[in-house]
């Protein structure tokens, strides 16, 4: 049994680098990232998503596979390619978490296709993306209930605490204050909490009354905890 088990999980020699064995790495690395790329854009239907994500899910993979199949077991390949890989400069801000969850699943693909466990990329891919459209399917990342985020711009000489409690104890079954920032060189002031409203309907009722102690400034809300300002 441990036996069969051990073909499954590594069923592709890549001691010695063919065309063949490299196209057929490549190609098997590119039909599970395809998977991996279908089922993101499943999850992400309904909230959207940034067309460029579904590409960079789609070609990790298959590129990291050729990285580890030209490195192989080489000392000197593998530095000379991390050597290079350090000059690449990643700038791309990543808004939502989960979407770091696919693009290393995408990678790990890639280095498993790479060094041979095809059997083993394939089973634990398949389990993984089962996993994903589970939790899916259920909500299980919407047990966070009506959290957002509100951000509040101040004039910079407002004595702003304990200004906004009254307000949001009557909106927000819980509120904390996050960060205070300066902004404007120093003339406003901004300040960001997390908030998980009573009744999402009265989002603006919520505004309105932040803005009357406010000075008529600024506010936003942001729908997810995990956009950016």
């Amino acid at each position: 049994m441990k036996e069969f088990m051990s073909k499954q999980l590594q069923f592709l020699d890549i001691s010695h680098i063919t065309m063949e064995v490299a196209l057929k790495t490549l190609g098997i690395s590119l039909a599970l990232t395809l998977l991996i790329s279908l089922v993101y854009i499943f999850t992400h239907r309904k909230s959207g998503f940034p067309s460029s994500m579904i590409v960079s899910i789609l070609l990790m993979g298959p590129i990291a596979s050729i990285i580890v199949v030209c490195i192989g077991s080489n000392l000197a390949r593998a530095i000379s390619i991390g050597g290079g890989l350090a000059l690449i400069r990643y700038r791309n801000t990543i808004e939502d978490p989960r979407d770091l969850v696919y693009l290393f699943l995408s990678l790990a693909t890639g280095m498993a296709c790479g060094t041979g466990f095809i059997g083993y990329a394939i089973i634990a891919i398949s389990l993984i993306l089962i996993v994903l459209i589970i939790a899916n399917v259920t909500r299980f990342d919407s047990f966070g209930g009506n959290t957002m985020k509100l951000s509040i711009i101040i004039p910079e000489d407002l004595d702003f605490y304990g200004v906004f409690d009254p307000v949001l104890k009557k909106y927000c079954r819980s509120f904390s204050l996050l960060r205070i920032k300066t902004t404007d060189y120093g003339t406003l002031a901004e300040l960001q909490y997390r908030i998980k409203l009573k009744n999402i309907a009265e989002q603006k009722k919520l505004i309105d009354e932040v803005r009357e102690r406010n000075g008529n400034l600024t506010v936003t809300l942001v729908r997810k905890a995990t956009d950016n300002y």
